[in-house]
């Protein structure tokens, strides 16, 4: 499989192996063309993962939970620290709102089956998949549109979509 520039090394020998009937496959794409970038194994029994990146104006973390139902994503949750414009205001009818120290939490249950994201290196987004310590650090491909979708299995299984990303 040939990778796109910029892409490395994704697995540690075993993950995939230990990943079983569990593992999910995020993959990252060019949006809007779909050019496939890379992809990152989700391996634990209930694959989830977050998006962590600085807001534009605040300049604050902000952190997004999702967790992965078959080849849906499902946004469970954002923590911030000071809200600004494009975070929530108000949990939705499913969620709520509350304050873990001096971080906002909102839960919610947001199905989604592709993520659309505009990423600048300027604000550090990554992408964390739970029980893996090394985050995938989205900028770099550029300053640019992305889509991230999932599907369940392992990535090794789909061959041309794009190669395990650097971390």
């Amino acid at each position: 499989m040939t990778c796109a520039p910029g892409i490395g090394l994704l697995l540690v020998p075993g993950i995939a192996l230990a990943a079983g009937a569990h593992a999910a496959c995020l993959t990252l794409a060019s949006n809007p063309d779909g050019k496939p970038l890379g992809q990152v194994e989700a391996a634990d029994a209930a694959p989830a993962f977050a998006i962590r990146y600085l807001h534009s104006v605040t300049r604050t973390p902000v952190e997004e939970r999702y967790r992965l139902d078959e080849a849906s994503i499902v946004q469970t949750e954002i923590r911030f620290t000071q809200h600004g414009p494009g975070l929530p205001t108000a949990a939705d009818d499913d969620g709520s709102w509350r304050r873990e120290g001096d971080t906002f939490v909102v839960t919610m249950r947001r199905r989604f089956d592709t993520i659309a994201m505009r990423v600048h290196a300027d604000q550090s987004p990554r992408l964390a998949v739970e029980g893996d310590p090394r985050a995938v650090d989205l900028a770099q491909w550029g300053n640019r549109s992305l889509a991230l979708s999932a599907r369940p299995g392992s990535c090794a299984a789909v061959p041309g979509r794009g190669g395990p990303v650097a971390r």
